[in-house]
């Protein structure tokens, strides 16, 4: 039972000397460390844990505990591989402080090496996992601090986090999430409880944030499994941050730690990432929240949700302007198409018909098939239909060429939209010209015919073809 408190004995000697020899002071002791070091990874190499340990044994009372650091972080897969296969709690005792007696050995003596300047903090993150794996949810809360120290340690350098497996930092990221929710739901403090959830949710962004950088890495190295650990990493991230984080009691929590931190700018960042990402926009914190990130860092996501937020309360002219900014920062952003149809549609909104027109005739120039963008052209020309009275049949005309627009819509868009357009169609179509109107003009129903130009009128100039209500 106290095996193994000898064998960490024996490794805990004191060293005389870090210059001494790393294998040892005579060739004698040096030859006898090399060998011993050789025989149990071999047996290591061959998953023959079992007889491995038992030569590990051996090479720890002939090697200096400076050897290699191969010794101490090999003895921890052995130790756990003894723990498996036993029941006996003053055992299983034993061998857990052996555990991490060997995790604070290899941090004392290997805190830095050529390949890992952070040796240390890597060794604090298997700890903390070990622990975890070890003692299960009421070691919640110490193993997540373990991580947090970790990861605060790591993360610090984008060069080290970069170079540390993926297989290790994935697994890192996602264990901290999960043991930092079992610690929560265990705090019966409910302020406590809420503050610890605050920071949960912030720190999502974070997590995530390394999570992107790591597959970013995997892509640029051509290196696909790393990319799946770091995906399998962020699906058990994304199963924890669902749990905790409904707009319900996510508004509330982020309120408060908004309202005790006011001038703290990056946490407005994250809550309103947070708040997009929920689409917990339905609340008295976000729009605040919003126009404080704009005003210091106009972005286009920003001012398109501040755009849509004064849209909701029918603020249209408000709406029209920052939805423009998003328009004008987005560059070549991804979201133009939708920036520039829904700017399209405040505009109509106000009665500003010809920039409605335009700016659905750039959604067009992206997406020649945009169902939604053909509707609003003809809203803009139904909307302004007046302005096209020439004493004739201008008038009627422009609801003819609306129509054409609504018919191209019910032809390109998806179900949903094609019943929309579909009824402003109908609708429309009761204001075209009746046949003796055409008659009066000397036209037929079939006939092409080219719209007045009239100023103001959105459709001058354009051509349709005669039909009668």
């Amino acid at each position: 039972m106290r095996l193994f408190t000898l064998i960490l004995a024996t490794l805990l000697l004191p060293i005389t000397s870090f210059a001494q020899e790393r294998y040892g002071e005579t060739e004698d002791q040096q030859l006898l460390c090399k060998e011993a070091i050789s025989v149990y990874r071999s047996y290591k190499k061959q998953k023959n844990y079992d007889e491995a340990f038992i030569q590990w044994k051996k090479a720890c009372n002939v090697c200096p505990l400076t050897a290699t650091e191969n010794i101490l972080r090999d003895g921890v897969t052995f130790l756990n591989n003894q723990l498996k296969s036993t029941e006996d709690d003053a055992r299983r005792a034993s061998i857990t402080d052996s555990i991490f007696e060997l995790y604070d050995q290899r941090m004392e003596l290997f805190p830095s090496t050529k390949k890992y300047p952070k040796n240390n903090c890597m060794v604090l993150a298997q700890k903390g996992m070990d622990h975890y794996k070890i003692f299960k949810k009421p070691g919640a809360a110490e193993a997540t601090a373990m991580l947090k120290e970790s990861i605060e340690c790591l993360g610090a350098d984008t060069a080290i986090t970069r170079a540390i497996p993926a297989a290790l930092w994935s697994k890192v990221l996602s264990t901290y999430y999960v043991t930092s929710f079992y610690a929560m739901k265990a705090i019966e403090d409910d302020a406590t409880a809420r503050e610890r959830l605050g920071e949960m949710l912030t720190e999502y962004l974070m997590l995530i944030a390394f999570i992107e950088d790591g597959v970013a890495v995997a892509a640029a190295t051509a290196k696909p499994k790393d990319a799946e650990k770091y995906e399998k990493a962020k699906s058990n991230i994304d199963k924890v941050f669902i749990a905790i984080a409904n707009c319900e009691d996510m508004v509330p929590v982020l309120s408060e730690k908004v309202a005790a931190d006011t001038a703290n700018f990056e946490l407005k960042k994250k809550v309103l990432r947070l708040l997009n990402q929920k689409d917990c926009t339905d609340n008295d914190l976000y729009l605040p929240v919003a126009e404080a990130v704009h005003a210091q860092e106009p972005s286009h996501p920003s001012a398109f949700a501040i755009g849509g937020e004064q849209a909701k309360v029918e603020n249209f002219s408000e709406a029209l302007r920052y939805m423009e900014q998003a328009v004008e920062l987005c560059g070549d952003c991804a979201e133009m198409e939708m920036y520039l149809l829904k700017t399209g549609k405040v505009a109509s909104f106000l009665g500003k018909t010809s920039t409605a027109r335009s700016y659905a005739q750039k959604v067009l120039a992206i997406n020649g098939e945009s169902a939604d963008a053909f509707m609003l052209i003809g809203d803009a020309i139904a909307g302004a239909a007046s302005n096209c009275d020439d004493g004739a049949l201008g008038k009627r005309l422009a609801y003819l060429r609306a129509c054409d627009y609504y018919q191209r819509a019910v032809n390109k868009g998806d179900e949903e939209t094609a019943a929309k357009a579909r009824k402003k169609l109908n609708s429309n179509s009761k204001q075209f010209p009746s046949v003796e109107e055409i008659f009066t003009v000397g036209k037929s129903v079939g006939n092409e015919i080219t719209i007045p130009p009239i100023a103001g009128c959105p459709c001058s100039g354009e051509k349709t073809t005669i039909r009668v209500r």
